[in-house]
């Protein structure tokens, strides 16, 4: 075991309705991800896939968010939703990492990329400039990433979405980090740079011991990826499964209909419930 989120709970202000002021995008979530697993988090959107993803390391501020979300090491596990401001920042970044969707608005634009990357590493660690340079490099070819002086040296908008994809990669996993959450990192992206993008995640994933919770509405990356899935509709997660033999078999009717939708019958195991 390495996170265990605990009956969830997410609100947020909705400005533009008087009468019912809070929106429960959250709704007492309950998720176990085993340490090592590539695990999906699935669903349409709106679902509160990413609201449950940014929980984790408290990257939002909603209006009230209640529960827990314990995060296991070495030490014990801590309830991150009540750790200190500086007792998080011992764990969101360099044990806890993500990797966005937008590639292009997470880096910044002026900023040369290989900066960006080394700047993650000296955040984090006490180091020499030639130090943090030579692992930024590192990690950059650990991304299968090609003439790494030159993507160094490159400012984000001289690099492709799939390059800049791997650079936020990258830069996520410069500090070795125990667990990546991915947040819809294949998105915006062509079908065969997607392609390429799930190979490197599963990869590193298996070589590194990492793990992966991956936030997609995708249910054929997901489904082809992990070992679990999460299902979730409207705040709430209405099915957990774990990967068999002959692949994934919902039970509940909205993981059964959403299977169907996207997976289709030519390629739908057995023994997946017919409606």
């Amino acid at each position: 075991m390495i996170l265990e989120i605990k009956n969830l709970s997410v609100s947020f202000f909705n400005l533009s309705e008087v009468s019912a002021p809070l929106v429960r995008a959250v709704r007492g979530v309950n998720i176990l991800l085993a340490e090592g697993s590539f695990t999906s988090l699935v669903g349409e959107s709106g679902s509160g896939k990413s609201v449950t993803a940014l929980s984790v390391c408290r990257l939002i501020r909603p209006h009230e968010i209640s529960g827990e979300i314990y995060f296991y090491s070495k030490k014990g596990k801590k309830n991150l939703l009540v750790l200190s401001e500086a007792g998080l920042l011992e764990v969101r970044g360099s044990q806890i990492a993500y990797v966005f969707q937008d590639s292009a608005s997470s880096l910044n634009p002026v900023m040369r990329v290989g900066e960006q990357i080394k700047e993650a590493y000296e955040t984090h660690f006490k180091t020499t400039d030639a130090a943090a340079r030579k692992r930024t490099l590192e990690v950059l070819e650990a991304v299968r990433m090609k003439d790494v002086e030159r993507v160094y040296h490159s400012f984000p908008h001289q690099l492709s979405g799939g390059m800049r994809q791997r650079a936020m990669i990258a830069m996520a996993l410069i500090s070795e980090p125990r667990l990546l959450v991915a947040d819809e990192p294949t998105t915006a992206l062509d079908v065969s740079t997607e392609a390429e993008i799930m190979d490197l995640l599963l990869d590193l994933q298996r070589s590194r011991s990492l793990t992966v919770l991956f936030i997609t509405h995708n249910l054929s990356l997901a489904a082809f990826a992990s070992q679990f899935i999460y299902v979730m509709e409207k705040g709430c997660v209405v099915e957990g499964m774990k990967k068999e033999a002959d692949g994934f078999r919902p039970r509940e009717l909205y993981t059964t209909k959403l299977f169907n939708a996207q997976l289709g019958e030519h390629i739908k195991p057995k023994s997946l419930i017919e409606i």
